[in-house]
């Protein structure tokens, strides 16, 4: 993976956890930095890992790339974890940031 794809899941993931802390109706202070970092290494992860894996090997189509970046499988691991992670702070009451 290049540069351009790591700059491109940062920038898309910085985005979507700000659009989710605006957008959300209890406001936790960094939730958006927890959201973006969740969802960047969904997306990293699932790129470099499932296309051409032996778990994945009836698949070989995993769409369009983008220096390296397998765009598909980012989209799908990085919306996942960022809606754990998401879901995870909210579902503790504990977590608080001050």
């Amino acid at each position: 993976m290049g540069l351009n794809a790591f700059l491109t899941i940062a920038a898309v993931a910085i985005l979507v956890g700000i659009a989710l802390q605006y957008v959300s109706g209890d406001k936790l202070r960094h939730e958006w930095l927890v959201v973006a970092l969740a969802g960047a290494f969904g997306a990293y992860f699932a790129s470099e890992s499932f296309p051409g894996s032996a778990a994945f090997s009836s698949i070989t189509n995993w769409g369009p790339e983008l220096d390296g970046l397998a765009i598909v499988p980012a989209i799908i691991g990085g919306a996942l974890l960022a809606v754990v992670a998401d879901i995870g702070l909210r579902a503790i009451p504990e977590v608080r940031f001050a």
